[in-house]
C-alpha cells in the first residue's frame, strides 16, 4: 500500500512522457543559427527555447502519476474529504457595472465542483476552468484548438512570467526587454542574472527599429537572445500601443532572429475600449506552424487582484515546462480561487465576460478622460504624454521642464508636497536616469484630490526648475 491504490498495473517510475514536454528527454537537433543571427528551421519544435535544465526536468513521482489516474485507478495519497468542513460556497454578486439598475444575483458552488476544488488537483488547473479559457483564446484570438497550444494557471501572470523565464533561460542568458517595463519582471530576471537588454519604445509602442538595430548590431560569437517581453496594449508604464501593423513588422524581426515572444498583456487587452489583435493571434500570419508566442492573462484587473489567478497561453511544450516548475513549487495554483471563477465564467460565459471586460474598459476610459483633462490644466507646457487607450497610468514626460532626471522630483520635492508617483527610473533595468513619472488614475479621487494633486505637481516642476536654474 503506498500513494496509489489499484486493480491494474501502474509504472513504478514516471515515464519520460511526463517530463517537460510530453516527449522523449534526449534533446533534439532541429534549428541551424548563422553568423548573422538569422536561422533556417528544420523540424520546428518550441522545445527548442527550452532551458537546459527544463529539458531534463520531469515531475515529480506522485504529481506525475496524476496523469494516468481514471476508471480502475484509484488514488490513496489524498485527504479524505469527508474532513472539509465545506458544503457549498455562495458568491453574491453585484449588479452589472453596464446596468446599475440590473439585480444583484447569488450563485453557488457544491457537490462535484466543490469537491474537486477542495483537494489537491492537475498542476495546469481545474480541468473545466482550463477547457473554459482554450475557448476565451480560441474566439478571442482567432487560434483554432488544433492541439498544439493549450493554456496553464498560475497564481497571477507575474508567477507564470517568473516561470516562463526560468524554464526558457539559463542563468546569465541575455534577454530582450521592452522599455520602460512593468517593474515586477524583473526580480525573477535578476535571481537568474540575465543580461537584460533595453528596447526602447515609441509612441506606437515596442520598435521594430530598434529591435533591429539591437540584433543585427549583435556581436560576433556572443549567445544571442532568445527571448523577448513586451506588453503590447496600454503597457505599464508607458500606457502605449502596438497597433496591428507595428506587432507584424516585430513578429517579422523575431522571425528573422529567432526570438520568442512573451506577451505580457496581463488582461489590458480587455481593458482596451477596442479589442486590438495580439501577437498571439497575428502569430499565424508570420509563422505558420505557430509555436513562437506565449501570453500571460491576468483576471486581477477584471474579477479580483486577491484571486492570484492568472493564466499563459502558448505552445503545449513551454506551458507542460512551466507545469512542471507548478508542480515542484506549489503543486497547483489555489483550487478556490479557480473554482470561484469557474462558476462565474459558467454563469456569465464567454460573452458575458467580454461584457463585463468592456464596462471595466468604459469606466477607466471615462476617469482617464476626466484625469487628463485635470492634467492638461496644469501640466501643458511643463509635460508631455501618450494618451493611452487602455491601462490605468499616464506616463508623464517632463523634459519640457528641462527635468531630465524625474526621481529627486518625485521621490523628495513632489512627495514633501503630498504627491506620491514613481520614478520612471524603476522601469529601467539598468535604472538609467529618466524625465518620466508614472501616475495612476484607477482609484484617485477624481472630485478634489486629483485637482489638488496636479496643482502641488506643477508647483513643484515650477519650483525644482528654479533650483535649477531653468526658469
Amino acid at each position: 500500500m503506498g500513494d496509489i491504490e489499484t486493480g491494474s498495473p501502474i509504472p513504478f517510475k514516471v515515464p519520460s512522457a511526463l517530463a517537460t514536454e510530453g516527449a522523449e528527454v534526449t534533446p533534439k537537433s532541429t534549428t541551424n543559427g548563422t553568423t548573422n543571427g538569422t536561422h533556417v528551421e528544420k523540424g520546428f519544435s518550441p522545445r527548442d527555447f527550452l532551458s537546459d535544465r527544463a529539458k531534463v526536468t520531469q515531475i515529480d513521482g506522485i504529481r506525475g502519476l496524476m496523469a494516468v489516474e481514471g476508471p480502475g485507478i484509484v488514488s490513496a495519497g489524498r485527504p479524505n474529504p469527508t474532513t472539509f468542513p465545506f458544503s457549498s460556497i455562495t458568491l453574491n454578486l453585484k449588479s452589472p457595472l453596464a446596468d446599475a439598475q440590473g439585480k444583484e444575483e447569488s450563485i453557488t458552488i457544491d457537490t462535484e465542483d466543490l469537491d474537486i476544488a477542495l483537494q489537491y488537483s492537475p498542476s495546469p488547473g481545474l480541468g473545466k476552468l482550463v477547457d473554459w479559457a482554450v475557448g476565451l483564446q480560441s474566439q478571442v484570438h482567432n487560434r483554432q484548438r488544433d492541439g498544439k497550444w493549450t493554456v496553464s494557471f498560475g497564481s497571477g501572470s507575474q508567477d507564470l512570467m517568473s516561470k516562463g523565464f526560468h524554464v526558457l533561460l539559463n542563468p546569465g542568458d541575455p534577454v530582450l526587454l521592452e522599455t520602460p517595463i512593468y517593474s515586477g519582471v524583473l526580480p525573477p530576471l535578476r535571481l537568474l542574472n540575465a543580461e537584460m537588454i533595453e528596447v526602447d519604445v515609441d509612441s506606437q509602442g515596442l520598435s521594430a527599429k530598434n529591435l533591429e538595430r539591437i540584433l543585427s548590431t549583435w556581436p560576433e560569437g556572443k549567445k544571442r537572445p532568445k527571448v523577448l517581453y513586451t506588453s503590447p496594449t496600454g503597457s505599464n508604464p508607458s500606457g502605449c500601443s502596438a497597433p496591428r501593423e507595428r506587432k507584424l513588422e516585430v513578429l517579422e524581426v523575431c522571425k528573422k532572429y529567432n526570438v520568442l515572444i512573451f506577451e505580457g498583456d496581463i488582461a489590458i487587452d480587455y481593458l482596451a475600449t477596442e479589442l486590438i489583435p495580439s501577437y498571439f493571434e497575428l502569430e499565424a500570419q508570420v509563422y505558420p506552424e505557430g509555436g513562437h508566442v506565449v501570453r500571460f492573462d491576468s483576471f486581477s484587473k477584471l474579477l479580483s487582484a486577491g484571486l492570484r489567478l492568472g493564466f499563459a497561453t502558448g505552445p503545449k511544450e513551454i506551458t507542460q515546462a512551466i507545469d512542471v516548475l507548478t508542480a515542484g513549487a506549489n503543486l497547483h495554483t489555489s483550487g478556490v480561487s479557480q473554482a470561484v471563477t469557474l462558476r462565474l465564467m459558467q454563469h456569465w460565459g464567454i460573452d458575458g465576460f467580454l461584457a463585463h471586460g468592456r464596462s471595466v474598459a468604459k469606466l477607466y476610459a471615462e476617469r482617464r478622460a476626466e484625469f487628463e483633462a485635470i492634467a492638461h490644466k496644469y501640466l501643458d507646457g511643463l509635460a508631455t504624454w501618450v494618451s493611452p487607450v487602455a491601462g490605468m497610468f499616464l506616463w508623464v514626460d517632463l523634459s519640457p521642464s528641462g527635468i531630465r532626471d524625474s526621481y529627486d522630483l518625485i521621490r523628495h520635492e513632489a512627495l514633501a508636497k503630498g504627491v506620491l508617483g514613481v520614478p520612471g527610473m524603476a522601469f529601467y533595468p539598468s535604472g538609467r536616469k529618466s524625465p518620466n513619472v508614472r501616475l495612476s488614475f484607477s482609484i484617485v479621487d477624481l472630485d478634489q484630490d486629483t485637482e489638488l494633486g496636479f496643482a502641488r505637481l506643477a508647483e513643484a516642476i515650477k519650483d525644482k526648475q528654479k533650483a535649477l536654474g531653468l526658469a
